[in-house]
């Protein structure tokens, strides 16, 4: 009992209260009415009456995969744009397109809102839109007369900010609408502290500013800069939007982001009165080649940030701010799945297997899901179920199921293949045991992207036997790992970034039926090396001697390394690292339609990896020789990257293979 205290003691600890804020009408802080004051001056000032200036920008539609332990994005399709602005008091805006190029990486039919391919002029004025008002219409600006007691406004720190032409002091100032529930934008207004003026503005929308049932969220960021010394006039810009469907929550959904930076100002300059007839955004109706691009619109993608890690990061501080309430816009009762596998796979166990799970919101701050299937093979009713709730800059999680699951931490194939070989032939790559499971957890964001995940749990684990008979030939036995049953605790500390790069380290100790320690880190790295990427993933672990079969690693197969026989090296010890050096290659794209119209990129390169394993558990196919297993080889990602080819050998003994899957970024939503 003593050592489960301490576990939920550790539990509690992680849970921490955010300061409390004095929230407070705009009216009622000087600073505030300055900066709105200011706004209703900058209108009406005589400099500028007319101006002009630059725009160039970037726009980018990708998709999103999440595997658990961070997202993988993909960018589908590009767009690059250089605009000319105009501007005229007071508040009149328009823009032309001069010159606008695509590229399109995989397959999308997306067509953007014109309002996306242009800046956010004067702060979006007086109210805000998006999506030519079908994402967001009519909003009441936060520093607009309306806005002074619509919104609540909290004074933060005093902070320096770097922009083009220097430092400058600026207050950050927290704003929310004063009922929660209602329309209103949720942020941080960095108001400058010597002018009163709007310096930069970062934020979001409460669920209710949603007009579109299929927004996740919006997220937007306008930055200011000092022009000829007395004029904050639009610097840099840019808004992502993450949509979702709007019937069932999978691991997948879509980002459109916009970058611009504008520059060139011209002041007090006149314009022709026929220069703001017609739409708002004029010029080119679609994308054109032409002679103003001087290099490949893919090499530009290689500076942009990413969107992901930016927008959960002002998703956290927004939801904090409204007390852990949930920002989506998406409904309130939805199907999920955690990914195309958990509807419905095969394995040799539980055989055709489908699956269905549901998730209400309850209130805004509770999540409730529930999910079930049955195993036709061992006719065997399998499922879950989970509450969510945010405390403090944290989430806390009381979860029970009873699930058919495989032997290792990582996928090391693709869910969805793997049940197409197991139907056809009975070539499973899993090793699966009956987990019945009660738990609760916390997550915590500590910073700079590293995440805390403190757990607590009741388990108890059997054995299940091969059941399936395929199409052809038949299933191997299923090895036995049931342990009975145990008190666990877990503790996680990982930092993961979009493009794959971070670093996970986790501490696990059982104690009932077994009683056992178990330790593991990974890491992931890559860098730009001559004309490629060159890529680097290490893991290593141990486990006490009394580290029961189904907390045991495996080291080898296809995903981890290629050549050694599938689920034959692994113990209570391992290490395994693989290098790989990864360049673009031409390859002719796979006919379907419009596929001349899609540049779907390849990379091929060579791999080096090793593993090692010792500690050998009795009755289980895979063995600790305390051997090192070297590999080389050849990696080719094919298209997107939507497969993967590796073609492998064993330095050491000689044996070659050829491995064949989706490439390992989708196996998250397969």
């Amino acid at each position: 009992m003593r050592r489960r205290s301490h576990v939920l003691a550790l539990l509690l600890a992680c849970v921490t209260p955010l300061a409390a804020q004095q929230w407070q009408p705009g009216s009622a802080l000087p600073l505030v009415r300055s900066a709105v004051m200011h706004r209703v001056a900058r209108d009406n000032d005589s400099l500028l009456g007319s101006w002009s200036a630059a725009a160039h920008g970037i726009v980018r539609f990708a998709s999103v995969l999440d595997h658990g332990t961070g997202p993988v994005e993909r960018v589908m399709k590009a767009d690059e744009l250089r605009v000319e602005v105009y501007g005229e008091v007071p508040n009149r805006s328009k823009q032309i397109i001069l010159a606008w190029r695509d590229t399109t990486f995989l397959p999308t039919g997306i067509r953007y809102h014109r309002d996306h391919l242009g800046i956010v002029a004067n702060d979006f004025g007086s109210t805000i839109r998006l999506g030519e008002g079908d994402e967001v219409r009519d909003l009441i600006h936060p520093l607009s007369l309306a806005g002074l007691d619509y919104y609540r406004f909290a004074m933060g720190d005093t902070v320096t900010l770097a922009g083009p032409h220097g430092t400058v002091r600026v207050v950050a100032v927290a704003v929310r609408p004063a009922d929660p529930a209602a329309p209103g934008t949720v942020g941080t207004l960095y108001l400058d502290v010597d002018r009163a003026a709007l310096v930069r503005f970062r934020f979001t929308f409460t669920p209710a500013a949603y007009r579109d049932a299929t927004v996740e969220d919006i997220t937007v960021t306008l930055e200011n800069a000092l022009q000829e010394n007395a004029r904050w006039l639009p610097w840099r810009q840019s808004i992502v939007i993450r949509r979702s469907t709007t019937w069932i929550d999978l691991p997948l959904h879509t980002v459109l982001r916009g970058d611009w930076t504008i520059d060139n100002y011209q002041l007090g300059v006149p314009q022709p009165p026929e220069r703001f007839v017609g739409p708002f955004i004029g010029g080119l109706r679609d994308p054109a080649p032409g002679a103003v691009w001087t290099a490949p619109l893919a090499a530009a993608l290689d500076s942009m940030p990413v969107a992901e890690a930016d927008v959960a990061a002002e998703q956290r501080e927004a939801s904090a701010a409204l007390g852990g309430k949930l920002l989506d816009g998406l409904p309130r009762f939805r199907f999920f799945g955690h990914g195309v596998s958990d509807l419905l796979h095969i394995n040799r166990v539980e055989g055709i297997t489908p699956a269905l799970g549901a998730q209400w919101t309850i209130g805004r701050l509770l999540t409730l899901r529930a999910r079930a299937g049955y195993g036709f093979s061992d006719q065997r009713v399998i499922g879950d179920a989970s509450l969510d709730l945010p405390v403090g800059g944290a989430h806390v999680t009381v979860s029970g199921g009873r699930t058919v699951t495989d032997v290792v931490d990582h996928p090391t194939f693709s869910g969805a293949v793997n049940s197409l070989t197991t139907g056809v032939d009975g070539d499973d790559h899993g090793d699966y045991l009956l987990l019945e499971r009660v738990a609760a957890s916390v997550r915590t964001d500590m910073g700079r992207g590293v995440t805390v995940h403190v757990t607590a749990a009741r388990e108890r684990t059997a054995s299940v036997a091969s059941a399936f008979t395929p199409l052809l030939d038949s299933v191997t036995t299923n090895p036995a790992l049931g342990a009975g049953s145990a008190w666990m605790g877990e503790l996680e500390l990982g930092r993961t970034a979009v493009d794959g790069d971070g670093w996970q380290l986790a501490l696990e100790r059982g104690q009932g039926d077994a009683t056992w320690w178990r330790a593991d880190a990974t890491v992931q790295g890559r860098t730009t090396a001559g004309p490629g990427t060159l890529q680097f993933d290490g893991e290593a672990g141990a486990g006490t001697s009394g580290l029961p079969a189904y907390r045991s690693f495996v080291v080898d197969g296809p995903g981890w390394l290629p050549v050694v026989p599938d689920r034959s090296l692994g113990g209570r010890r391992m290490a395994r690292a693989e290098l790989a050096w990864q360049f673009p290659v031409a390859l002719p794209t796979p006919p379907f339609p419009y596929s001349h119209l899609v540049r779907l990129p390849s990379t091929i390169g060579p791999l080096l990896a090793a593993g090692v394993a010792g500690g050998t558990l009795p009755l289980l196919p895979w063995q600790g020789t305390g051997r090192i297993e070297p590999v080389g080889g050849v990696r080719l990602d094919l298209w997107g990257p939507l497969l993967r080819l590796e073609c492998g050998f064993s330095l050491r003994t000689g044996r070659a293979a050829l491995a064949i899957d989706v490439h390992p970024d989708w196996w998250g939503l397969l």
